[in-house]
C-alpha cells in the first residue's frame, strides 16, 4: 500500500467558472485505485460525481511518518 495526495474540484461551469479543490490523502495499491477512492469519497462528501468532477494531480507521498 502507498500513500497518495489526490487533489480534484468540480469541473468549471458558467455559473461557478473557479469551483473550490479539495485535498484528500489516501492509501491505496496504485495511482488508478487512488483516483477511483478519490471518487468515491467525494461523491459521499461532496455530492460530486466522477463525471462532474475533474482530478487536478495525483502525487505519491514517499516518505511519511506514522504517529501512534
Amino acid at each position: 500500500m502507498h500513500l497518495y495526495q489526490v487533489i480534484g474540484r468540480k469541473a468549471p461551469t458558467a455559473t461557478d467558472e473557479n469551483p473550490p479543490a479539495y485535498r484528500m490523502k489516501l492509501f491505496a495499491a496504485n495511482e488508478v485505485v487512488a483516483r477511483s477512492r478519490f471518487g468515491y469519497f467525494m461523491h459521499q462528501s461532496r455530492k460530486m460525481k466522477k463525471t462532474t468532477g475533474e482530478i487536478l494531480d495525483v502525487n505519491e507521498v514517499s516518505n511519511y511518518r506514522f504517529t501512534y
